[in-house]
């Protein structure tokens, strides 16, 4: 990697051995020369290409090679990324996963996760302070249908589709997939082997096991220190297992099969594509957008982004495939052009220690302004004294009993001036304050009601916008429900349940206001919730009745009309001079 952060997406290619699947007295046509060089040695094409690796042997070198390299980077806090690459039948899950029961063919996942937990295990020990989390999510894209491979599957029903989505900082992620929390790896290999028997397959006359959908697993590792000086680190290790490319005319695929070959044909030519768009080589002939397939999306960090990639391409030797082995070279010989921009992920706790600063300085100020007001109210309060004393004494020195009435009204007068600032210098010292909200964040996300259909309801969970924080945003979870009352009105139900990644500085919990566009008199706001160690309970339910169904009703349904606003509640101060128009008082 050069000083500024940028590296090389790394390509290595395997060979895969003459098998049973290949024609009889089939030439051999591709071969390793050296130890980076591979060369095509047939009657009308004959071509050499060099990569950074060329794998003549078994598992344990690819594992070497690749595998080694990512862990240690992974604890560093780099994003690393392995995919495979290869015509169908070529050895790509083979390489990435190996045989069940065989240690000596393990992939290169099983071994990557064995030496994980034994690393995470050794750093443990060394370092008491030290906590090491480890999580899976595993999905595959199938006709261009994001599902989750962990879920269970009911027998004869179709998978749940998921969708893509973006956090604040732009970072891809799949919602609602499910992430599962690992603490073997004797675990982690049971959830692999699962998730790969849930992948789509079907026998081809090139591949009996042919996988007709692309699997990506990414495991989210976490390193978090007790002590405040050492930095926390998080990276996500993605393994991507892609599908095949295949002809028609080889794999003979009809129907079903000829259709999923189609997408999965797409899809491959579209991330073929966009690492032409990415190669320095090429030069960025044309701009490719990620979004127009569902693969590049998903892989978009390992292109051009934050993340150390690999990649492993294996192909056939023989004549018979010499057509897709050259695709599948050039393929990877464009991969070899990509540079990334990887870079350690920042520490979440360093940005929370810098608000919790800020938060003190912001203390101090309020202090500060305090002690200036009871000092002036002191000097004021002596001041009015000294009078009074002067005063009394001026009226035992005169007899008249007029002069002596006035000088009673105005010692009076004085003695009500005295009792106000007295009071407001109780205010000042702490007696009998109201005590307020103190809001340490406050972010406002929207939604729209037009999807849901009358008589229904709709799980949502909404990402909170949450300025410069590391980590995952703050997720609010909440039922909308749109039904008609006997009268033939909308009436529309919102009901809070909880809020996920709340920062630990609002160590007093949470405050939500709901409201409709344009519609002030709507807002309604919950009591303040405690945190409950991150994940507050709102139990909170508002009802609106908008009237009868009108066409104008109607668009005001589809519109993102219903806000709703997250305040973090730090601690609670005196009410004062500086409280906003809510009540609250706010953190600039």
């Amino acid at each position: 990697m050069s000083d500024d952060g940028r590296s090389r997406v790394q390509v290595s290619l395997r060979i895969r051995p003459v098998g049973r699947g290949d024609l009889k007295n089939c030439k051999v046509v591709v071969q390793k020369s050296d130890e980076c060089d591979v060369i095509i040695d047939d009657e009308k094409i004959k071509r050499s290409y060099r990569f950074d690796h060329v794998f003549g042997g078994g598992q344990e070198e690819v594992f070497e090679t690749i595998g080694k390299p990512m862990l240690e980077d992974a604890y560093k806090g780099f994003n690393v990324c392995l995919f495979a690459y290869g015509q169908t039948g070529s050895g790509k899950t083979y390489s990435l996963l190996g045989e069940v029961g065989s240690e000596e063919c393990e992939g290169v996942a099983p071994r990557f996760v064995r030496c994980l937990f034994e690393e995470a295990q050794r750093m443990v020990d060394e370092d008491a302070d030290l906590t090491i989390r480890v999580s899976l999510t595993m999905i595959e894209v199938y006709m261009e249908k994001v599902r989750d491979l962990l879920t269970p599957r009911q027998r004869g029903q179709e998978p749940e589709s998921l969708e893509i989505h973006e956090d604040p900082r732009r970072r891809v992620y799949v919602k609602g997939a499910s992430v599962h929390q690992v603490l073997s790896a004797e675990r982690m290999m049971e959830l692999l082997r699962a998730g790969n028997a849930n992948r789509q397959t079907a026998e081809t006359k090139m591949n009996e096991t042919s996988s007709r959908s692309h699997a990506i697993m990414q495991i989210t590792l976490s390193q978090e220190f007790a002590s405040v000086e050492k930095k926390d680190l998080e990276c996500v290790v993605s393994l991507v297992d892609l599908a095949g490319s295949e002809r028609q005319t080889k794999t003979e695929s009809t129907g079903q099969q000829f259709e999923e070959a189609k997408k999965i044909n797409l899809s491959l030519l579209m991330l073929g594509r966009a690492l032409n768009s990415f190669s320095e080589r090429k030069g960025g002939d044309a701009f490719i957008s990620l979004r127009e397939s569902k693969l590049t999306r998903l892989l978009s960090e390992s292109f051009g982004g934050n993340s150390k990639t690999w990649m492993l391409a294996t192909v056939s030797p023989t004549a018979f495939n010499l057509t897709e082995t050259i695709s599948t070279l050039d393929y990877a010989t464009n991969a070899m052009a990509i540079t990334n921009k990887a870079k350690v992920n920042k520490s979440s706790k360093d940005l929370e220690y810098s608000d919790l600063v800020k938060l003190r300085a912001y203390l101090d100020d309020s202090i500060s302004r305090e002690t200036g007001l009871i000092e002036t109210y002191d000097r004021e309060a002596a001041e009015l004294r000294a009078d009074i004393t002067s005063l009394r004494r001026e009226l035992l020195a005169l007899n008249d009993s007029k002069m002596e009435s006035e000088l009673q009204d105005a010692l009076a007068e004085r003695n009500a001036l005295i009792s106000a600032l007295v009071n407001k210098l109780s205010f000042a010292a702490g007696d009998d304050r109201e005590r307020v909200p103190l809001v340490c964040f406050c972010g406002t996300c929207k939604t729209t009601l037009g999807g849901i259909p009358l008589g229904s309801y709709e799980v949502d969970t909404l990402v909170v916008p949450f300025y410069d924080l590391v980590g995952p945003p703050p997720l609010l979870q909440c039922n909308l429900h749109v039904q008609l009352t006997a009268e033939e009105e909308v009436m529309v139900v919102v009901e809070l349940v909880e809020l996920h990644h709340l920062p630990d500085f609002a160590s007093e919990g949470v405050r939500v206001s709901i409201w409709f566009d344009g519609q002030e008199g709507s807002r309604v706001s919950t009591p303040i919730v405690p945190s409950n160690g991150g994940n507050p309970k709102l139990n909170f339910k508002q009802v609106y009745v908008l009237g009868p169904i009108t066409e104008r009703l109607q668009q005001f349904l589809s519109t993102d009309s219903l806000y709703l606003q997250v305040e973090g509640i730090t601690s609670t101060v005196m009410n004062s001079l500086d409280v906003d128009e809510t009540g609250s008082q706010c953190l600039s």
